[in-house]
């Protein structure tokens, strides 16, 4: 199937051995918050062949791939975000095949750190932040998604969610600071003690305040535990309803080696902050920024 559009008319329980597993807080104020900015104007053209689209506008190209469940819904939706020499089709196909099993209106764009992209580039090394990770042109292709779900008429606008490994877990942390998702969740992934990183800075996180599922493998060498700990201790001062968990024979590749413990927390974690379910959210815990652990 090939469709073309203007995006105006668009209309195509367990997690163990762990270590730490935390929940704290509860979500802040459910507004918006005065530091998050109103979704990019859509004006350019969207193209759907099969599971993969694309999306034009002033000369920028955007491409992924879509992945939607069998009816008309409206579904929820999630934005997959892949890492460091990935792309929406060698990482986020796969994951949005999954998520699409679950009854997910599925969506992964390629961002500049995709492999097809580091090739024409050096690969991040130091602090710099151009091209990668949590850069302002890969959060502007994942709200670029976020304001093509909203548009799609079998997406549900109140049930978005969103989920990264990695790097994509660097684009998932600023997008959760810009966007009232109904949930996110990385693997991976933490931030940078300042800005200049890849990796979103304390500020970043600062404004999420969106129910956060974190992923950890204690081994991990290529992004340290130590900067999701920084993430959690981020949210729970905030009071942000977050858990953290840590897989202690896990590395990096965490979302592969434990696929299925991992799948299924990140599949509970939505499940348990969606809209359409969830009718009495949790109380505000009884101190500013407790940690509270889970038995």
């Amino acid at each position: 199937m090939c469709m073309s559009a203007s995006v105006n008319q668009l209309v195509p329980r367990c997690l163990a051995p762990v270590v730490l597993m935390k929940a704290v807080g509860v979500m802040a104020e459910s507004a918006v918050l005065s530091t998050k900015s109103e979704l990019p104007q859509l004006r350019g053209e969207f193209q759907l062949d099969g599971e993969h689209w694309t999306y034009q506008e002033a000369g920028k190209i955007v491409r992924g791939i879509l992945v939607q469940p069998p009816g008309q819904g409206p579904f929820p939706a999630v934005i997959v975000s892949h890492g460091l020499g990935g792309s929406a089709s060698s990482f986020g196909l796969a994951k949005a095949r999954e998520f699409a099993r679950w009854g997910m209106v599925a969506i992964a764009p390629d961002y500049t750190h995709s492999a097809t992209e580091v090739a024409g580039h050096r690969r991040p090394g130091g602090p710099t932040a151009d091209g990668f990770g949590a850069s302002t042109e890969n959060l502007r292709r994942a709200r670029t998604c976020v304001a093509l779900l909203r548009r799609m008429p079998e997406v549900a606008a109140s049930r978005m969610f969103a989920y990264g490994h990695s790097m994509g877990g660097f684009v998932t942390i600023a997008l959760a600071a810009h966007e009232p998702l109904a949930a996110a969740a990385i693997t991976g992934s933490g931030i940078a003690p300042r800005a200049g990183f890849p990796a979103p800075d304390p500020e970043t996180a600062s404004r999420i305040r969106v129910p956060f599922l974190i992923i950890h493998g204690a081994r991990d060498t290529t992004v340290r535990p130590e900067q999701s700990e920084a993430l959690a201790q981020i949210l729970a001062y905030h009071n942000v309803l977050y858990r953290r968990i840590v897989i202690p024979d896990a590395a990096h590749d965490v979302d592969r080696t434990h696929a299925t413990e991992v799948l299924a927390a990140i599949r509970e974690w939505f499940a348990s902050h969606d809209p359409a379910t969830v009718t009495n959210p949790p109380h505000p815990s009884p101190q500013r920024g407790q940690i509270n652990p889970i038995r």
